[in-house]
C-alpha cells in the first residue's frame, strides 16, 4: 500500500487536480450553492460560511487527514479557479474499495472535462491506491451523470429504490461499479 507524505497532485492534458484546503471555504460555499450542483448531489447548500467551513472539513480536508479518501479540486492548467471536484471517500483499505464522487460547474458541462478528470482519478485509484473496486452512486434525477459513468465503463449493479429524500420527494439511486479487472481489460493498460 502506497502512502503519501503530502496530497498527491495529478494532471491530464488540460487539467490539474490539486488539494482543496481550508482556505477554500468561500469557494466551497459558492460552488456547493450552485443549483445544478445541489440538484445533482441531493444535499442542500451550506447555510453560510461557517457551515461551509464545517462541511469542507468533514467531506474534503478531514477525509484526507483521516486517511479515508481524497478529493481533488479540478482546474485548468495554469489557472487558479477551481471549477469542480472529484475524489474517493469511504476508502476501505482492507477490502481494497472506495466510493467516488464528483461535481463540475454547469458552464463546463459537455466539454469532456469530467471524463478527463474521472479517467485520471480512476487510474490513480487502481494503480496507486491499489483498489479492486470503485463504486459510484447516482440519483435517478441525474441522467447526465449516469450516462457519463456508464461511458467510462462502470457497470450498473442495481437501483436503491426511494433511497434519498430530496425536497420532500423520495428519489431512487443507481449503483455503478468498476473492478480492477474491468479497467485492466480495456485499452488503458496493465496494472
Amino acid at each position: 500500500m502506497t502512502s503519501w507524505d503530502r496530497f498527491p497532485e495529478l494532471s491530464t492534458d488540460r487539467l490539474e487536480l490539486r488539494a482543496i484546503t481550508r482556505d477554500h471555504a468561500e469557494w466551497y460555499l459558492r460552488h456547493f450553492s450552485v443549483p445544478e450542483i445541489v440538484e445533482g448531489q441531493g444535499f442542500p447548500p451550506p447555510k453560510d460560511l461557517a457551515a461551509a467551513r464545517e462541511e469542507l472539513e468533514r467531506y474534503i480536508v478531514g477525509l484526507y487527514e483521516a486517511g479515508s479518501g481524497y478529493r481533488w479540486g479540478i482546474r485548468f492548467k495554469g489557472d487558479v479557479d477551481v471549477i469542480g471536484s472529484v475524489g474517493f471517500y469511504a476508502w476501505d483499505k482492507e477490502h481494497e474499495r472506495a466510493e467516488m464522487g464528483y461535481d463540475l460547474l454547469p458552464e463546463h458541462w459537455g466539454k469532456g472535462i469530467m471524463t478527463e478528470a474521472l479517467e485520471r482519478v480512476v487510474r490513480f485509484g487502481f494503480e496507486e491506491m491499489r483498489l479492486n473496486r470503485i463504486k459510484a452512486t447516482v440519483m435517478a434525477t441525474n441522467p447526465r451523470s449516469m450516462w457519463l459513468i456508464a461511458k467510462l465503463g462502470f457497470a450498473e449493479e442495481g437501483v436503491m429504490r426511494e433511497f434519498s429524500k430530496v425536497e420532500g420527494k423520495y428519489v431512487d439511486e443507481h449503483v455503478f461499479s468498476m473492478l480492477r479487472k474491468d479497467w485492466c481489460g480495456t485499452a488503458r493498460g496493465n496494472v
